[in-house]
């Protein structure tokens, strides 16, 4: 059974982790530089970003990493037709909702500045994706560059756009400068010609594969995100750039974790149940996620405090009760990571969202929390109650993935 080298692993590892560094060093850059007033509005236009990404993602990569004719350029093409779908669509959808968002938080972003996030997904969609491709081969060389060479641009745009801009509006600039040369490097490394078609049988395939896991990106968005969004309703823009700084710092691991994961363990997962061999492979995935749970968890709830106080300045130190919590939170969504893989590599894609239904619920008490008064730490309490919920949902969910592998019926 083939699998990535010892080079291949590394890329696949380092990328995300230079990717989310750079997003933290973000965020640290304008802290110092615009305040924590100006970095929480600057927050809310990355969660609307990040909202209209999530629930409008069908998963095009993964099913060309996990189909077994994802080699084909028939399905490729075809790819490339529903990805310039979605993008114009969020770009629509985005530009059409820019007054409602500016009336929705007081004191924010005005509705030019989300209007302007617009080109961020529009963009995005005319992105070659022929350095997926090469993932199906365990090859990362290309996906290093377009990944690594947009997180490059978004650091050297971040100095510029503030001093053109000055305050929050300088993450618009930013993320756009990313999304456009995340676009123009993927043509640039991509091996084949860039053709578009669309098709009716590739969107209905899309659709069977990605709709659950666009309900699962929803609820993802509302587990990962929404809670902020409640912060910034109940609190002020300081309190939710003290939350968000918090939560980026200690979910930075986890989406390591689960980026790496997408291009490590997907192939991995998905050529063992080819194979029928998913028990050689499962125990060394599921200790290894177990192991980095307990270090990151650990790790985050004894330093985090005086680190944070020390990068961000002391106005984003937490105190220790917050900074466990969240702790906790982040070390249940790693030990989710390696189930969500077997669902999509076993094409059971509906069981992410059942598992995260068990996360969003934990919203409930926590706008129950901030309504009341509570302290930041009682929201962080309620998302690591509603991470460990959806993990022991998760760990349920994936006995049904062994059992069909075991029978055979994965790909019968």
């Amino acid at each position: 059974m083939q699998a990535a080298s010892s080079s291949g692993k590394s890329l696949a590892w380092s990328v995300p982790i230079l990717a989310e560094a750079a997003a933290l060093g973000r965020s640290v850059a304008l802290a110092w530089l615009i305040g924590p007033e100006e970095l929480g509005q600057a927050m809310i236009l990355v969660l609307t970003l990040r909202l209209v990404e999530m629930s409008s993602d069908v998963g095009i990569d993964r099913l060309l990493v996990q189909a077994p004719d994802g080699d084909t350029r028939g399905l490729q093409a075809g790819l490339h037709g529903v990805a310039i779908l979605r993008g114009v669509a969020a770009a629509l959808l985005v530009a059409a909702c820019a007054p409602l968002l500016a009336l929705a938080f007081r004191d924010g972003p005005d509705a030019l500045s989300y209007a302007v996030l617009a080109v961020v997904p529009l963009v995005r969609g005319f992105t070659h994706l022929d350095y997926r491709r090469a993932e199906r081969r365990f090859e990362y060389r290309w996906m290093s560059v377009v990944e690594g060479g947009a997180t490059i641009a978004m650091v050297l745009a971040i100095v510029p756009s503030v001093w053109a801009l000055g305050d929050h509006r300088a993450m618009v600039a930013v993320l756009v400068a990313h999304g456009v040369t995340h676009a123009i490097l993927s043509h640039l490394v991509a091996g084949r010609r860039y053709d578009v078609s669309l098709k009716r049988a590739v969107l209905l395939r899309c659709w069977r594969f990605g709709a659950p896991l666009i309900l699962n990106a929803v609820l993802l968005f509302l587990t990962f995100y929404a809670d902020r969004a409640i912060v910034a309703r109940a609190y002020d823009w300081s309190s939710l750039a003290l939350y968000g700084v918090v939560l980026q710092c200690a979910m930075l691991p986890a989406q390591v974790v689960g980026r790496a994961a997408s291009s490590l363990v997907l192939p991995r997962l998905r050529a063992a149940l080819a194979s029928n061999a998913l028990q050689s492979v499962w125990s060394g995935i599921w200790l290894s996620h177990i192991a980095l749970a307990v270090a990151v968890g650990g790790g985050f709830a004894v330093v985090a405090p005086v680190v944070i106080g020390f990068v961000y300045g002391p106005e984003l130190r937490p105190d220790v009760y917050l900074a466990a919590a969240v702790a906790g939170a982040a070390a249940f969504r790693i030990l989710r990571t390696p189930y969500s893989q077997l669902a999509i590599a076993s094409a059971r894609t509906a069981d992410p969202a059942r598992a995260n239904i068990f996360r969003a619920l934990a919203l409930v008490p926590a706008g129950f929390f901030a309504a009341a008064g509570l302290p930041l730490v009682a929201i962080g309490v309620a998302a690591a109650l509603g991470e460990a919920a959806a993990t022991l949902r998760a760990h349920q969910l994936s006995k049904k993935s062994v059992h069909d592998c075991a029978a055979g019926e994965i790909y019968a």
